[in-house]
């Protein structure tokens, strides 16, 4: 009850950021769908659009259609609608009803074997044994490859943002590409108010300006690999990609010192993607790391139908 309080709007709220549409017959659900209001950013553009987030049916109506009149419910009210993910029960209504963007990779970085050679291996000695030269390797690597970072930059926990970001969000790296608007405001509520998800945030100043921040997520995973993933960023454009760089080895940093096993990232955006090898991260596709995108006329945004254009 606190998430979904937290997620939607249900007292008809200025500042509510979601809404909650419930099919129901008598006292009986039959089905809902979620959605979070956002802003897209391209350039100077400012385009209002919904990002759903939960759609439920009923288990003996699944087939009936319900979920696609309930999507169509949605499209009837909004201009631009935009989903990112999808699972085995939604992926089909998802390709039939939007527009299908390039999944999202997910780039995976190991930090430690020792945990994964102890689930293949029962033998703790030998999983120690045999996770040790994968791990000096790692180690290696990452000595190899390390560049200091920016000079007169200064790393600090964040909790909560101030106006910094804003001014941030204004000089972001790629102006021109399509993202979505950050506000002190919103990633307040977005990192530090969800009931349901602990999230861990950093920036980094140059002479008292904020020069770019990184927000990860720490979790158990149930084979017993500790996952710290990188969910959101913003960069200076002064610093680019270098600048991107610099924040995700703040990560991974910090990601050993949490005792983690692997880093993960999720983006959909092509420069940042290139760089992640180089930093010691591999690819993994999956058909469910969806996004897709729906314009009630296309031809009045033609760029959100680009994926190369698409920073996320």
């Amino acid at each position: 009850a606190r998430y979904l309080k937290w997620r939607y709007d249900f007292e008809g709220r200025p500042d509510g950021r979601g809404h909650c549409l419930v099919v129901a017959s008598a006292d009986r659900v039959l089905g809902m769908i979620g959605a979070e209001q956002v802003q897209l950013a391209c350039g100077e553009q400012r385009i209002a659009a919904l990002s759903l987030m939960d759609i439920m049916v009923q288990p003996e109506l699944d087939g009936t259609g319900l979920g696609i009149w309930l999507n169509m419910a949605i499209f009837e009210r909004n201009p631009v609608v935009i989903e990112i993910g999808a699972n085995p029960n939604s992926l089909g209504l998802i390709s039939r009803l939007f527009h299908r963007l390039p999944d999202r990779k997910v780039y995976v970085s190991p930090l430690s074997f020792s945990r994964f050679m102890a689930n293949r291996f029962r033998i703790t000695p030998l999983a120690r044994l045999l996770a040790l030269p994968a791990n000096l390797t790692v180690a290696l690597w990452r000595t190899v490859t390390a560049r200091r970072r920016p000079a007169r930059w200064f790393f600090h926990d964040i909790r909560p943002f101030d106006a910094s970001v804003d001014r941030l969000f204004a000089c972001r790296w790629a102006p021109e590409e399509i993202t979505f608007v950050r506000s002190s405001n919103y990633l307040n509520w977005r990192l530090f108010g969800n009931p349901r998800a602990t999230y861990k945030v950093f920036g980094a100043w140059r002479n008292g300006d904020m020069v770019c921040y990184g927000a990860y997520q720490s979790t158990l995973r149930q084979d017993g690999l500790r996952t710290v993933s990188l969910v959101d960023w913003l960069v200076d454009e002064r610093f680019g990609i270098e600048g991107f760089k610099a924040m995700v080895r703040e990560t991974i940093a910090r990601a050993a010192g949490e005792k983690a096993d692997i880093v993960t990232i999720t983006p959909l955006h092509a420069r940042s993607e290139a760089c992640l090898l180089g930093l010691g991260f591999l690819g993994q596709t999956t058909e469910f790391n969806t996004v897709g995108i729906r314009c009630s006329d296309p031809s009045r945004w033609p760029q959100l139908y680009d994926g190369s254009r698409w920073f996320l």
